[in-house]
């Protein structure tokens, strides 16, 4: 078995054909063929579904596959780690954000990062922690920064815990009951329930109405984005709740609003997490840190009413 099987094997699994990812990789389609043949005789199982179409992996080739994905992700990530000890800035970081670190954390490090590793790809993704999960364990993404329940337990990850946070009640900038000063004065509003995942603690807010002995929100919008969350309610008089923090965004004051009047309710802490023992390079370290010293800011900020530190600088 080589590195070239494996190469070949995602490409194929990647695209769906044979003949897709021979076009891909540069290469004559036998070469392909060959050695997707190799790796199945080896291995003594079929990888793929062969059909008019394509092909589509087998329940032991999507097994192989996460392994591969796996092994590759960590050589990559031994050959990023060698090449930044010799002080070769270079290399690839694969990580996942929140919405709410998407639009808070997000544009605070990107300008520090590359002013220190100003060749190294990052390649982000948005997503919840339910969405990655797998991803996560296997290595292929470096760490993920949201909000995770702590009250469940996580025994394959390491989790640091950066900020608190909490969720307010939002509607559009003006709306006629921005001055409300309990659910209860909102239950015959109409909401937009932002996107779900199976953990419905990350998202969902049905409990917090339920806890207040009100009869279930009516959703009239279920919402896969933060940007159609935001643009359902800055266009309507429908409410949603969103972090708190999601208002470090300043850009947003134009279009919705907090209900002040309205205690903040719970919501998960931020955290950062990567899998058990997964030795990270030294620029995602970095990247790590430059998230820390946001975290750090916001604490600070919150107890100051004004900005501390500067995750600006390369310190």
């Amino acid at each position: 078995m080589k590195l070239h099987h494996f190469r070949d094997l995602l490409a194929v699994a990647e695209t769906g054909s044979l003949r897709s990812a021979a076009r891909h990789l540069g290469l004559a389609q036998p070469v392909i063929t060959r050695s997707i043949q190799e790796l199945e005789r080896e291995l003594g199982v079929a990888l793929f579904d062969r059909h008019a179409k394509g092909v589509t992996l087998t329940e032991k080739g999507m097994m192989f596959v996460r392994r591969v994905e796996a092994f590759q992700a960590d050589l990559q990530r031994a050959r990023d780690e060698i090449a930044q000890s010799k002080e070769e800035l270079v290399g690839e970081i694969s990580v996942v954000f929140s919405p709410v670190i998407c639009m808070t954390v997000m544009p605070r490090i990107l300008t520090a990062f590359s002013k220190r590793y100003p060749q190294v790809v990052l390649r982000i993704s948005e997503g919840l922690f339910q969405t990655v999960e797998a991803q996560l364990e296997n290595g292929v993404i470096d760490f993920w920064v949201g909000p995770l329940e702590l009250s469940v337990s996580h025994p394959r990850f390491s989790v640091e815990q950066l900020f608190d946070t909490s969720r307010t009640v939002v509607g559009r900038t003006g709306h006629p009951l921005r001055e409300a000063k309990n659910l209860a004065e909102l239950k015959d509003c109409g909401w937009v329930r932002p996107a779900l995942s199976k953990r419905t603690t990350e998202t969902d807010f049905t409990p917090i109405f339920e806890d207040a002995g009100l009869p279930q929100p009516k959703f009239l919008v279920h919402s896969g984005s933060p940007l159609i969350t935001i643009l359902a309610v800055a266009s309507t008089d429908l409410l949603t709740m969103l972090p708190v923090h999601t208002f470090r965004f300043s850009s947003l004051s134009k279009l919705i609003q907090k209900f002040d009047n309205i205690e903040p309710f719970y919501s998960a802490p931020i955290c950062n997490v990567k899998r058990h023992g997964l030795q990270l390079t030294p620029a995602a370290e970095h990247l790590c840190d430059l998230i820390r010293k946001a975290a750090h800011n916001f604490i600070l900020e919150e107890g100051s009413g004004q900005s501390v530190f500067d995750t600006q600088s390369d310190r």
